[in-house]
């Protein structure tokens, strides 16, 4: 969907495997926890051994992955990445969720079928201090946007310890955030990811996939190159969750950008739904003005995206990333809902602060920013 965007791994045709529990059907490049099904042929990745019966196994290579939080995007994540036989790290710093998850696991509903992820292949950290006993290959940071300072801070004093085994990858919306970062982790062991599907918290241990508009996009900004990323990839892959890598990180993040900016404070304001903000001439004339702004924007920096102008953009927008979404509710609305803060500053508050280095008004962007500040005002 993004210029620069690569399917990760070697296999990328269409199938269908029951999982261990409920059912599964995936998507073309989806491909589901191997461990978790009954077919005589495994395709995963790795080495290709021949069983008895003449079927052929190939071995997935498992690496050691931790997750950063565990609201709904890190629970989908980890339902993806969790194996029997390697515990995935979670640090989660509610008591009470880690005792729920300690005694039932993960369970994901939703596109892409069910999964049971159990309690034993889950390893729960209350600090991240914990992490430098079996330091992970990788840390998957899903909190929201405006927790990295304070994550950064946690995470310093252990960096240079823990930066020699592990990659970090910013699973956040927005942009900017790796600048919390940046002054004591190795750029070359630093990632982001977009992550454009729909995550919906059913219970304490249970995510509902609600919507996937694009595969998740797995790169860096510093021009690291991509097959550090694609293991990571394959094993998203394999457990159900589309993943590509890309060489253009930041075309991919600036294109969510336009996304989240057009659908998510409006309809945090107005209530409703992605369709039904498409389908309202009066909010989709808002958003598409949302889109026109960020693009003069990214103009004026010299930041070039797969599109060459908003038409263009607007276009797929409409074909291909507004229908498989269209029943979903902005995390924005949800955190308003709860009475919880927004992102607001990594998404229209980034747009803004470029837009003021660069010279360049964005009113409407602005007015949406502002009013969703008077709505976090009003939280208990």
């Amino acid at each position: 969907m993004e210029r620069g965007c690569g399917r990760a791994g070697e296999l990328t045709r269409e199938t269908t495997l029951p999982p261990r529990t409920g059912r599964c059907s995936t998507r073309v490049g989806a491909r589901l926890p191997a461990w978790r099904n009954t077919c005589k042929t495994l395709i995963v990745l790795g080495r290709e051994e021949s069983g008895t019966d003449g079927s052929t196994e190939r071995l997935e290579i498992v690496l050691r992955v931790a997750i950063w939080g565990a609201g709904a995007v890190g629970l989908g994540l980890a339902s993806a990445l969790a194996r029997p036989k390697n515990k995935l790290q979670l640090l989660v710093r509610n008591d009470r969720l880690a005792i729920t998850l300690r005694e039932k696991g993960i369970r994901r509903t939703g596109l892409f079928g069910e999964i049971q992820v159990p309690a034993e292949e889950l390893e729960i950290l209350s600090r991240v201090e914990g992490l430098l006993d079996q330091p992970p290959e990788w840390l998957l940071v899903c909190t929201k946007a405006f927790a990295a300072p304070e994550l950064a801070k946690e995470l310093r004093p252990i960096a240079k310890d823990l930066a020699r085994t592990t990659r970090l990858l910013l699973c956040q919306n927005g942009w900017g955030n790796e600048v919390a970062f940046q002054d004591f982790w190795p750029q070359a062991r630093l990632f982001h990811a977009r992550v454009i599907t729909g995550f919906h918290r059913r219970a304490e241990n249970h995510v509902e996939i609600t919507a996937h508009a694009a595969s998740i996009a797995l790169g860096s900004l510093f021009g690291e190159p991509e097959a550090q990323l694609a293991p990571l990839a394959d094993q998203l892959s394999v457990g159900g969750l589309p993943t590509e890598t890309t060489g253009d990180m930041r075309g991919v993040l600036w294109a969510k950008m336009l996304y989240n900016c057009a659908l998510n404070p409006l309809g945090a304001l107005a209530g409703r739904r992605y369709g039904e903000l498409t389908a309202d001439p009066r909010t989709r004339a808002l958003l598409e003005e949302v889109v026109h702004e960020i693009f003069r924007v990214l103009a004026a920096a010299e930041f070039r995206l797969s599109w060459p102008n908003a038409e263009a953009y607007l276009e797929v927008f409409y074909a291909e990333l507004i229908p498989p979404t269209a029943a979903h509710e902005s995390s924005m609305l949800q955190d308003l809902r709860a009475g919880n803060p927004t992102e607001i500053e990594a998404l229209c508050g980034a747009v803004e602060r470029l837009a003021e280095k660069h010279h360049i008004d964005t009113p409407v962007v602005s007015a949406l920013a502002t009013l969703i500040r008077v709505a976090e005002m009003r939280r208990p």
